[in-house]
């Protein structure tokens, strides 16, 4: 095969239509080791890594690499084009729109719109943020690698102006009851959270949407807000507008990496709340979800579990978790510890493992390499994944994975965080799951701890 690389310059697209992109080229049996990504620093030094020859660029352009045959490059190349022009203009479906503006802020302005979501590399994003709060909008900033300053600037600009931050890299935001980014499909109700977490939250959401529980918004605030750094610029703003909105009732902060400063600024802000504020910390997601649901009036069911429909003989070898979610890798890592366990828990959605592919929610590719790995491996004894549903996310993640799970021969334990709402179907992905030899649990803790003392 010959490997093709080029930087094409002008060509703008979000990190979420690349990793569509990809998905499909992956798909391919002409193609391979595809990446299309934007030319950041990051990108390119991750594609040199995975053997190809990148020439030096601006920063800005568009990375098209892939492998194939001669033959075949053009063909391939074809396909990109058709899928680029397919992607090149979201805006088109607008009928008032007369012209196409060419700033976000510009964009915000025409359209009076109260929130603008930001999606580009890293190192432009805060640019775009503040043109969106100049036009008095408030930023979701999905884009990751902005800097610390860059980050501290915008949250106090906004603040000033009365307008709330979401991110940077916030995947996951719900504005009553309408999702952005990776969203699960949950009836509004009495409950707001304000979430460091993507994942998080969506487990939060889960547990919720499993106890008859509705959830009005979930406003992220990126994973770095509540660190003594950033100071929970966006946290104490999004506590005011949870407490001006009278159809919440009870609000939930899903904290990671708090800072001991920020904390404390933070529960002196809630204590003078009239609308009671629980915190969910991410190391125990199930047991704070529990709590917030007890503050609401309500009560967490018995989590369930779904028995496989095989039961496998229990392995001797180690536990290997390959997991989509950060937090929920985390998660899991730390109840493995606590119980002495063997464990390598790789979070597979890290940048490492995502340069020039689509990450492991919107597509299995990689983690059935890893489980095609570890249907060979005796020293495997336990297999532990999550499966996260909602919007963004894979149409059909089970159907992607049975074939593997089939393979293996030791116990799997699976964490299905989704809700009845989610467009996957959830009954249908608890039942291919289990068909394929997995047991199934809503909570992320549960499917940790059974993995453990199996």
């Amino acid at each position: 095969m010959i490997d093709h690389v080029e930087l094409r310059s002008g060509l703008y697209r979000d990190s979420v239509a690349l990793m569509l992109l990809t998905r499909t080229l992956s798909q391919d049996n002409g193609i391979s080791d595809p990446i299309v990504a934007m030319a950041t620093t990051l990108n390119m030094e991750l594609a040199r890594t995975a053997g190809y020859e990148i020439p030096e660029g601006s920063g800005s352009e568009l990375l098209i690499a892939f492998r194939a045959e001669e033959e075949a490059i053009s063909r391939c190349l074809q396909i990109i084009d058709d899928l680029l022009n397919q992607s090149q203009d979201p805006t088109v479906a607008h009928e008032n729109l007369n012209h196409r503006p060419r700033s976000l802020g510009r964009l915000a302005t025409d359209w009076k719109s109260d929130v603008a979501l930001v999606s580009v590399p890293g190192e432009h994003a805060a640019y775009q943020a503040v043109e969106a709060i100049e036009a008095g909008a408030h930023p979701v900033i999905f884009s990751d690698n902005v800097s610390i300053k860059n980050e501290l600037s915008l949250k106090k600009q906004a603040t000033d102006l009365g307008l709330l931050v979401m991110g940077p890299d916030c995947g996951t935001v719900i504005l009553d009851g309408v999702g952005l980014g990776f969203a699960n499909v949950i009836p509004a109700g009495p409950i707001g959270l304000i979430s460091a977490s993507g994942t998080g939250a969506q487990q939060v959401l889960a547990l919720c949407d499993h106890a008859g529980v509705g959830v009005r918004h979930v406003l992220g605030l990126g994973g770095r807000d509540l660190t003594d750094e950033i100071g929970g610029i966006s946290a104490h703003t999004a506590l005011t507008m949870l407490e001006d909105d009278p159809t919440v009732e009870v609000i939930g902060i899903v904290a990671k990496e708090v800072g001991p400063s920020t904390r404390e600024s933070l529960e002196d802000a809630a204590s003078k709340l009239s609308t009671p504020v629980v915190w969910v910390p991410t190391g125990d997601l199930t047991n704070g979800t529990d709590q917030l649901l007890e503050v609401a009036g309500f009560e967490l069911r018995a989590v369930p579990v779904w028995r496989p429909a095989m039961e496998r003989p229990n392995g001797s070898g180690r536990l290997v978790g390959l997991f989509s979610g950060g937090t929920l890798a985390i998660e899991a890592q730390a109840i493995a510890q606590a119980s002495g366990c063997e464990a390598e828990i790789v979070d597979l959605g890290a940048d490492e493992y995502t340069v020039g592919r689509p990450h492991p929610m919107i597509d299995n590719t990689l983690r059935l390499e890893r489980l095609a790995e570890m249907s060979r491996d005796e020293t495997v004894g336990t297999v532990l994944l999550d499966v996260v549903l909602g919007h963004g996310a894979s149409p059909d993640p089970a159907a992607e994975l049975q074939s593997a799970l089939r393979d293996i021969s030791v116990p799997i334990f699976v964490s299905l965080i989704g809700t009845n709402g989610d467009p996957q179907n959830f009954d249908s992905q608890v039942n291919q799951l289990t068909q394929a030899g997995a047991e199934v649990h809503l909570s992320n803790a549960s499917a940790a701890r059974a993995a453990v003392i199996r």
